[in-house]
């Protein structure tokens, strides 16, 4: 064990509270942090370059992106959606029946292929069917996501989480985990969770509407700006809001005039002029049918990025209208939309925000958080684009990147050969899924590019960020600290608490923070724990597996979570009340059964 370096020790402190506050706050991105904390190593000497930049090659970072391109290759193949409609749609109006039976069809899904990209699959789905049978979303989603999380607990590939607690382990001469050896805590942890969802925790959740017309969900309004155009009769009219609100239930919140907002509680109140700037906030489906009659126009910037009629409107032929859902992923996050150049990126325009709360400037210069949904307007290519984009999910107009249906067989045989070879120990778990994204790219099942663009490079930098705060942990000499401090805790009752606080610490840390990011910090400290205790390993480490994938009562730590945010009509308390005792619930559930199977003293 590394002796302990005081400068080195106190820096890497700083640095790890400084990276904790970070993600928690969440004022940066995650992966940002990340990329800042390991370049704080290098810069103070904690860490060489070597040392700083091993987690990026390491077996648990390659493994979670093959996997990623894995359910990539699924999910191109079309068989999600496939699934979805032939299950979800003869459901009718059962709405308990309808979470039941998608909470046990995502949790299978999830247990072998990324849980995002079955969400992202589902949710316009599940809205459909909320909108044609009068379900409720918010009564839908949140468990249709937490389930997806929870499949991910009973299988080694299921969550990245336990790629990463795997591969350490086995970096330290460990054994690992077998491919389906954490089900025997992840599968009664799953049983429990459902009972609990299906008959106490889903009447704590709203119960939200979807808006008529549109998949997006509650109705919540969208902050739009409007010009006066030409021949409009509205020119020359009094400004009247009252009206406004009272006949087309839109609310005025500005009008703008050259480069001057409009006073309009002026007396005498103005009237419309030509070219006038008018920022409204009301339901979409008012708000297009008002555009539709021409006495306003939605505002579109001059550089308009595709073919205009004659007179200057936008061919109707080459657009269509999407509603996305900005994901914590995006590299739009923190910008505004004018700043990000998004027309000239992406060929397309952004019409509308929605946000929980109020929009205080155009939505073209609002910068821009997780969770926003944007109304975007282009050609149909472009859609496809953004809705395959990292960092984007379309729930609205159906966008889907392309299937391939004949590739069906080939998808799954090859997810069956994966799954087959890592749990007969033929392969390591990294190997097989390699050699499986292998597969599916020499079939056709997945192209090079789809490849590349399947692997989050977010997710990547706060593995490799995360493993750099663990080595920098470990050689500052904290660890030895950590053991020095644990180690009169040698009785029976001692090493169960230190199995208990792991397990609580790891649930606390992944509410705030990333919950892979979470597993790579604590798994070197669980092991160096143990080791100064004198106890078993393993279990400090199943602990922290199971702990960072039982944090529910937050909606920051999964990326699904944020996903269903907007469309399920969610706010904070809704994750709360739900999630605490379901918390509560899976940690008596595991640390009942995690020394029973994995015994904290003895071989």
């Amino acid at each position: 064990m590394p002796e302990l370096n005081v400068l080195h020790a106190v820096l890497t402190t700083l640095i790890l509270a400084a990276t904790i506050w970070s993600f928690v706050k969440e004022k940066i991105p995650p992966d940002l942090t990340a990329g800042l904390a390991l370049l704080a190593l290098l810069l103070s000497g904690v860490l060489t370059p070597e040392e700083a930049f091993a987690g990026f090659s390491h077996p648990a970072t390659m493994a979670v992106a093959a996997v990623l391109v894995l359910s990539a290759g699924i999910e191109r193949s079309g068989v999600l959606s496939f699934v979805a409609r032939r299950v979800l749609q003869p459901l009718g109006r059962h709405e308990w029946l309808l979470t039941a039976v998608l909470m046990v069809l995502i949790a299978g899904l999830s247990a072998f292929i990324n849980n995002t990209a079955a969400v992202a699959v589902f949710i316009p789905l599940v809205l459909e069917v909320c909108r044609r049978t009068g379900a409720s979303p918010g009564r839908v989603l949140m468990p249709m996501a937490h389930a997806a999380a929870l499949g991910g607990m009973t299988t080694l590939i299921g969550t990245s989480t336990n790629l990463v607690v795997h591969e350490y382990a086995r970096s330290q001469g460990l054994e690992g985990f077998a491919m389906f050896e954490l089900g025997r805590v992840g599968l009664p942890m799953l049983l429990a969770a459902f009972a609990y969802i299906l008959l106490v925790g889903r009447w704590f959740l709203p119960r939200t509407a979807v808006m008529e017309g549109s998949l997006l969900g509650p109705p919540e309004p969208y902050t739009v700006e409007l010009r006066i155009p030409p021949g409009s009769a509205w020119i020359g009219k009094e400004v009247r809001p009252e009206r406004l609100e009272r006949d087309l239930d839109l609310t005025l919140i500005e009008i703008v005039r050259g480069e001057e907002s409009l006073d309009l509680g002026a007396t005498p109140r103005p009237r419309f002029q030509l070219g006038d700037s008018l920022r409204v906030k009301g339901v979409l489906e008012r708000v297009l049918a008002l555009a539709h009659h021409g006495d306003v126009a939605l505002h579109r910037p001059s550089t308009y990025p595709y073919p205009k009629t004659s007179d200057g409107r936008p061919a109707s032929a080459a657009r269509s209208l999407a509603e996305v859902v900005l994901l914590f992923t995006s590299g739009l996050i923190g910008r505004t939309l004018k700043a990000a150049r998004f027309a000239e990126h992406y060929n397309a325009i952004v019409l509308g925000l929605r946000r929980r709360g109020t929009i205080r400037d155009r939505p073209a210069t609002t910068p821009l958080k997780a969770g926003d949904v944007l109304l975007v307007e282009g050609p149909p290519d472009a859609l496809r684009t953004i809705a395959g984009a990292r960092g984007f999910l379309a729930i609205g107009t159906p966008v889907l990147p392309e299937e391939r249906p004949a590739r069906v067989a080939i998808a799954i045989l090859t997810l069956v050969g994966v799954v087959s070879v890592a749990a007969l120990g033929l392969l390591p778990v990294v190997t097989a899924a390699a050699a499986g994204c292998a597969v599916l790219m020499l079939t056709g099942g997945l192209r090079p590019r789809e490849a590349y663009q399947a692997v989050d490079l977010s997710l990547i930098v706060v593995l490799g960020g995360s493993f750099a705060l663990g080595a920098a942990v470990d050689k500052s000499g904290l660890t030895q600290l950590l053991a020095g401090g644990l180690a009169g805790l040698t009785e029976r009752t001692g090493a169960y608490l230190a199995l208990a606080a792991f397990f609580l610490v790891a649930v606390l840390m992944s509410e705030f923070m990333s919950n892979t990011g979470t597993a790579a910090l604590l798994a070197p400290l669980a092991v160096s724990a143990a080791e100064g205790m004198g106890i078993n390993p393993t279990p400090l480490l199943v602990a922290v597996t199971f702990g960072c994938s039982a944090a529910f009562a937050m909606p920051i730590g999964y990326q699904t979570n944020l996903m269903i945010l907007g469309p399920g009509g969610y706010r904070v308390k809704d994750f709360l009340r739900l999630g605490i005792p379901l918390d509560l619930v899976l940690a008596a559930v595991a640390l009942f059964l995690i020394p029973r199977f994995w015994p904290l003293v003895g071989p």
